[in-house]
């Protein structure tokens, strides 16, 4: 057995008896705690599918662009493509949960109009299918380093950034904007994108270093493996800062009721303590630490940045779910953390046994 292995059985292991260890604490919180119950199971299930989602978007891109940035973190993009049908399958019953009459969330009444529960689920019945149809496209990996001409089905790249950008439209709509009634916004798929993005390249990147991937060695293309990889996170992670600012301060200069109700709601009580620390572990910190071109060659500085930008994503999606049930006693709290750590745990459990049993490793 590899080194490697031994480092993913580590991880699976441990991952597994974690799964165990917080789901067992949250169903011993639920019963105290009914009215949070819908939250913490969608925060659990959209803690998984943001890794998932973005190692598909990364998978699609490098189909279009190709690039040598997928030398060791290839397999690890693959097994989260292959994981998201499944997640998305299992975050299905969350339609089903009632949220708190006093909570922002727009209820969905048993209508045929756009936001009726029919509806809603037959979306999500589709996004499923077509999930299952990118998982099937993209089944032998990212895809050829220099000529994405070159691959079985070149057009799958371009295609399938077509689909997903019209499926997380949907999804951004249905799943995480009806969290605050009446409340739409042009650009929070995109900054919702960009963010899976962000983890999905996070968890890809400090799963390949820990199974010994090399940021010191040159790649196909004759530069250091590296300075791509470091180049690729601190570019996705200005995007995802510029477009998140973005509409903030578009929100914020137009000053509209209808508009500032999301804010609103999570600049109250602890939530605006929220905002800095995503600022500054999101973008301040690894802003300047990315402009190291020794950091980025090196196996331990990656992995410090890109374990603070998979935290302060995961952090990120806690405010923009959470605050939607209102302000939570400290068991309501206990029961989201536990939902969504156990959640996690089962996910890179999954990941990792995937990445380890997978037959060799894709480009």
């Amino acid at each position: 057995m590899t080194a490697a292995d031994h480092f993913l059985q580590r991880v699976e292991r441990r991952a597994g008896w974690s799964a165990a260890a917080l789901a067992a604490a949250a169903l011993v919180l639920g019963p105290f705690e009914v009215p949070w119950i819908a939250a913490a199971y969608r925060l659990a299930a959209f803690t998984c599918l943001a890794p998932a989602a973005g190692s598909l978007v990364l998978v699609l891109i490098h189909r279009v662009t190709g690039g040598q940035w997928t030398a060791g973190l290839g397999r690890f993009l693959g097994r989260g493509v292959a994981a998201l049908p499944w997640i998305w399958l299992l975050a299905l019953p969350a339609l089903l949960l009632p949220w708190p009459a006093a909570s922002g969330h727009r209820h969905l009444p048993l209508t045929l109009g756009y936001d009726g529960l029919p509806m809603v689920a037959l979306r999500a019945a589709v996004v499923a299918a077509l999930f299952f149809v990118l998982r099937s496209w993209l089944a032998d990996g990212p895809g050829a380093l220099r000529d994405p001409r070159s691959n079985r089905r070149p057009w799958v790249g371009p295609a399938g950034l077509i689909m997903v950008f019209f499926i997380f439209t949907f999804v951004g709509d249905d799943w995480l904007e009806s969290l605050e009634a009446g409340w739409h916004s042009t650009a929070f798929p995109v900054i919702w994108i960009a963010s899976q993005v962000v983890s999905g390249l996070a968890l890809a990147l400090l799963c390949g270093l820990g199974a010994g991937a090399r940021p010191d060695v040159d790649g196909a293309a004759g530069r250091t493996l590296g300075i791509d990889w470091g180049n690729l996170l601190l570019a996705t992670m200005m995007f995802w800062t510029y477009v998140t600012f973005a509409q903030f301060l578009i929100i914020w200069s137009g000053n509209l009721p209808e508009e500032i109700s999301w804010y609103v709601r999570r600049e109250q009580g602890g939530w605006k303590w929220i905002v800095p620390a995503v600022a500054l572990g999101g973008f301040a910190v690894p802003f300047f630490l990315l402009l190291s071109r020794r950091l980025k060659r090196s196996a331990t500085g990656l992995s410090l940045v890109a374990g603070l930008l998979l935290a302060t994503q995961w952090l990120y999606l806690f405010w923009t779910i959470a605050p939607a049930g209102g302000s939570p006693s400290l068991p309501a709290l206990l029961l989201l953390l536990a939902a969504a750590g156990a959640a996690a745990a089962l996910f890179v459990n999954r990941y990792a046994r995937g990445a380890r049993l997978a037959k060799g490793e894709a480009p």
